[in-house]
């Protein structure tokens, strides 16, 4: 599995519903997917919404998806979910939204271990696509504590991005969407109605 291959996915799914045009909205590696999305079909592409966004993890961290895709194939999803309730999760959540924490652990539990594997080992293999390129508006949203996909870096990616904007939600880690819904969904109506 490539990241080319996710697109490639994405744009028969497009051509199968009839659509020419549309937004789209992704999360962590969902979030490379739409950047190449964008630069390879900008005239299908309204605009982006990104939560979570990274260009490609740094190479540091691609060894460890790599460990990551052996152990799910090995060992299943357990400890992986567990791991990441702790790592990608901000204190704040952990310690006041058992909801959260349980639906982040049950995703993950529900996941097949090769799937998950899988996209472990397109995410150590993405590259970055030439954000400069993106014609469309971009929202880009960016947990305080996601150390994922750092405030930092988000931010910086956004300013390469000629028609992008910058989101910081407090108190949040890589799972913004369930982290902060509220605040997500107000981020994103706002953006989207500026878009018609």
């Amino acid at each position: 599995l490539t990241i080319d291959v996710l697109v490639d996915a994405v744009l028969r799914v497009c051509g199968e519903l009839g659509l020419d045009r549309a937004h789209f909205g992704g999360h962590s590696l969902g979030t490379i997917v739409c950047q190449h999305l964008a630069t390879r079909a900008p005239g299908r592409v309204k605009s982006l919404s990104l939560f979570g966004p990274m260009l490609a993890p740094p190479d540091a961290a691609r060894a460890g998806l790599a460990a990551r895709a052996a152990k799910a194939r090995a060992e299943g999803m357990f400890g992986i979910a567990d791991a990441i309730v702790q790592a990608a999760l901000s204190a704040s959540t952990r310690e006041q939204q058992p909801v959260t924490v349980a639906f982040v652990r049950e995703s993950l539990l529900a996941q097949d271990p090769e799937g998950y594997a899988r996209t472990c080992e397109a995410l150590a293999g993405a590259q970055p696509a030439p954000v400069e390129q993106i014609a469309a508006p971009a929202l880009l949203v960016a947990g305080d504590e996601d150390a994922v996909a750092p405030v930092q870096g988000v931010r910086a990616m956004a300013a390469r991005i000629p028609r992008a904007q910058a989101e910081v939600l407090g108190r949040c880690g890589h799972w913004m969407t369930a982290e902060r819904a509220a605040e997500c969904q107000a981020h994103l109506r706002s953006f989207l109605g500026r878009q018609r």
